[in-house]
């Protein structure tokens, strides 16, 4: 999403390499949908505006219009009893919901039709690329657009706060599938499926003209490649599910930690004992960070691990000088006395001479070596450490580890003394630690052994092309080597696994520079949201991995700070995105305090080009207000008239009214 304000904290252009398709929003319609919605339409083309903020009081539809939109983006499946649940009443059968769409300044108008009777429902689809301008049947978006807009993906920009938590759980994979999907990466993953699929045909055309002997071998070997194939892809399944289950059982675990924290805290003696616990146990931490520090200094340099060590070094040292090591004359000399008419004892240097210098040259270190081994072997000959300093930074770390177990055990025995007291909740949440912790052993063993490299682990776990992801790598090559050899394609075989190893390499690369940069954003802007919860995000992985302080023992964090992460996360990656999105929000500021409402509502509006609101008398206060001042923001009130009627009221002074009407009842 691209926007002609930037904010100071957005990652940097890419202007110059991406060419923008822009999407507004110009107006939707309902026709006999419930809440009201018999005959209601929102125009925005008339009266255009950056921004329009939507009063819809309760039971007008709200959360309604937020499933048809994303639907209509998407062109997803709706159940039989979500639509027959869209029912104005039971004196009608049939419904519609309408978008009106402007994509790169050409008119679209999406359909929505709703059978009530039966609960089904079709897509129709106006665009200027239909010489009648008529409807067809079918969501019929731009080939690159309609890519894009996967239910997933939607739910981005016509947002909830359901999505908030969802950017931040477990095994979501939201914030990354957002990247790639965002910034175009799935096309190279894609790339590389034609490549096979380009291999695979002309692997098959050469086996059409083999002979019947030869034709025996290429079915043989293209059996075992495709069953090599098909194993490693349930292999990277089984290691998706189990990584997927294990992040989600450290979350659980976590949860269940803050729970029984919760618990013991209900007992005042047992608060106290825990806070001077706690309290240990953050001196301990610090103590077995600084003692590990040091000690990884230390590892560096290996004088300072045992004297047996320094007295090595020191001989390797003095037995380089002895030897007169390296030899002094430079690969460069000899280049250089090659270019030479003459040698250096006044002998012509012949071509052929020449010739044999030059190929000899390389036998000979280059300068910048022989400085680097001049270098290291001074340091060699001079290298001295007190060796006792490991041993020290050892045994204080190992007293610090003693004292970690020591304050676990002080843990447990509250833990045990609040079940001794009849606290059987706690019980069952420790039962249930312990299972987890049992849980969590087996599918890291699990994980090991699908995809360890180590050959001495790999033989202890019984591992094999059957079980475990490296092994069937290789099987999965050699198998496609015996097969490229059968066919005669092996030279093409190797060229095209060459490109696809290039082109995931890129697709890594690219994927991590962009998490990287669009963490950094939204770090920049949580400072600006919330300047005093210090949330920061430490690492996109699937999720947003949250790395303040104290957000453990808290029991994670609120739905407030849930929302405001969200909202610089998307704020940081739609920005600087080669797509310019409409961001339609429902209840965008609800679950924030005064001061964040007004932090939003002044900071995200000059992000977006386009942005629609639904929002709710309690968020005018700090959010809705903000816009107040603003020029180019429209101000539309959906009005219950009657059971049967909502009408739809344009203008502030009504919006005004209407919060004041709600706020008071």
């Amino acid at each position: 999403m691209t926007t002609s304000a930037r904010s100071s904290s957005s990652p940097p252009s890419t202007t110059a390499w991406r060419t923008e398709v822009e999407i507004r929003v110009l107006g939707w319609r309902y026709e006999n949908l419930r809440g009201g919605l018999r005959d209601v339409s929102i125009d925005l083309e008339s009266a255009p505006g950056r921004w329009t903020l939507i009063q819809m009081p309760n039971g007008t539809g709200k959360t309604t219009t937020m499933s048809l939109f994303r639907a209509a983006f998407s062109g997803e499946h709706l159940t039989p009893e979500f639509v027959r649940d869209l029912r104005a009443a039971d004196d009608v059968d049939n419904g519609l919901f309408e978008v009106r769409l402007s994509i790169d300044r050409k008119p679209f108008r999406i359909q929505i039709r709703l059978n009530f009777k039966d609960g089904t429902h079709q897509y129709w689809t106006a665009r200027s690329e239909v010489r009648s301008g008529g409807l067809e049947e079918g969501l019929s978006l731009p080939v690159d657009l309609k890519r894009l807009m996967t239910s997933d993906f939607t739910r981005l920009f016509v947002f909830d706060g359901e999505l908030a938590k969802e950017i931040r759980a477990v095994g979501k994979d939201r914030a990354a599938m957002a990247i790639r999907t965002l910034y175009r990466l799935d096309r190279l993953e894609h790339l590389n499926v034609q490549i096979g699929r380009l291999v695979e045909e002309q692997q098959q055309r050469a086996a059409a003209v083999s002979t019947a002997t030869e034709r025996k071998g290429v079915t043989r070997w293209k059996r075992a490649y495709d069953a090599a194939v098909a194993r490693k892809t349930a292999l990277a399944a089984e290691q998706r599910e189990l990584q997927k289950r294990r992040k989600e059982m450290e979350a659980r675990r976590t949860n269940l930690a803050a729970e029984i924290n919760e618990r013991i805290e209900q007992d005042d003696a047992l608060k106290l004992r825990k806070s001077q616990l706690d309290s240990e146990r953050e001196t301990i931490d610090r103590a077995i960070f600084e003692a590990t520090t040091q000690g990884m200094g230390v590892l560096r340099l290996p004088a300072k691990i045992h004297p047996n060590v320094v007295e090595r070094l020191r001989a390797l040292g003095n037995k380089l000088t002895r030897l007169k090591l390296p030899k002094t004359i430079s690969a460069e000399f000899f280049k250089e006395l090659a270019e030479q008419p003459e040698c250096v004892c006044g002998r012509e240097i012949t071509p052929k001479d020449k010739a044999a210098i030059l190929s000899r040259a390389d036998s000979y270190l280059a300068e910048d070596q022989i400085l680097v081994i001049n270098k290291m072997k001074l340091a060699l000959r001079e290298s001295s450490a007190d060796a006792a300093e490991y041993t020290s930074i050892a045994t204080t770390l190992n007293g610090a580890l003693r004292d970690l177990r020591r304050n676990k055990r002080a843990h447990d025995q509250l833990e045990l003394e609040r079940v001794e007291a009849g606290d059987t909740e706690l019980e069952r949440l420790r039962a249930e630690v312990n299972q987890l912790g049992r849980d969590l052993e087996t599918a890291e063993t699990k994980l090991e052994k699908l995809t360890t490299r180590d050959v001495i682990r790999q033989r202890l776990l019984d591992a094999s092309d059957q079980n475990n992801i490296p092994l069937c790598d290789a099987e999965v090559k050699r198998c496609q080597e015996k097969l490229a050899t059968a066919t005669d394609t092996l030279r093409f075989v190797l060229q095209s696994e060459r490109v696809k190893e290039l082109v995931s390499t890129v697709a890594a690369l690219a994927l991590e520079r962009l998490r990287e940069r669009v963490r950094v954003a939204t770090n920049a802007k949580l400072v600006q949201f919330v300047p005093s919860e210090l949330l920061q995000v430490a690492r996109i992985g699937g999720s947003l991995e949250l790395g303040s302080s104290g957000l453990a023992a808290k029991g994670g964090v609120s739905e407030g700070q849930s929302l405001a992460v969200a909202y610089a996360f998307l704020t940081s990656l739609l920005t600087e995105a080669p797509y310019k999105l409409p961001f339609i929000v429902d209840s965008p500021a609800v679950s924030l305090d005064t001061a964040v409402r007004r932090e939003v509502g002044d900071l995200i509006p000059d992000l977006f080009d386009q942005m629609i609101m639904f929002v709710i008398s309690s968020e005018r206060e700090g959010f809705a207000d903000a816009f107040y001042g603003r020029t180019g923001v429209r101000y539309i009130t959906l009005w219950r008239a009657d059971s049967e009627r909502t009408e739809v009221r344009d203008g502030l002074p009504v919006f005004q009214s209407f919060h004041q009407v709600e706020a008071g009842a």
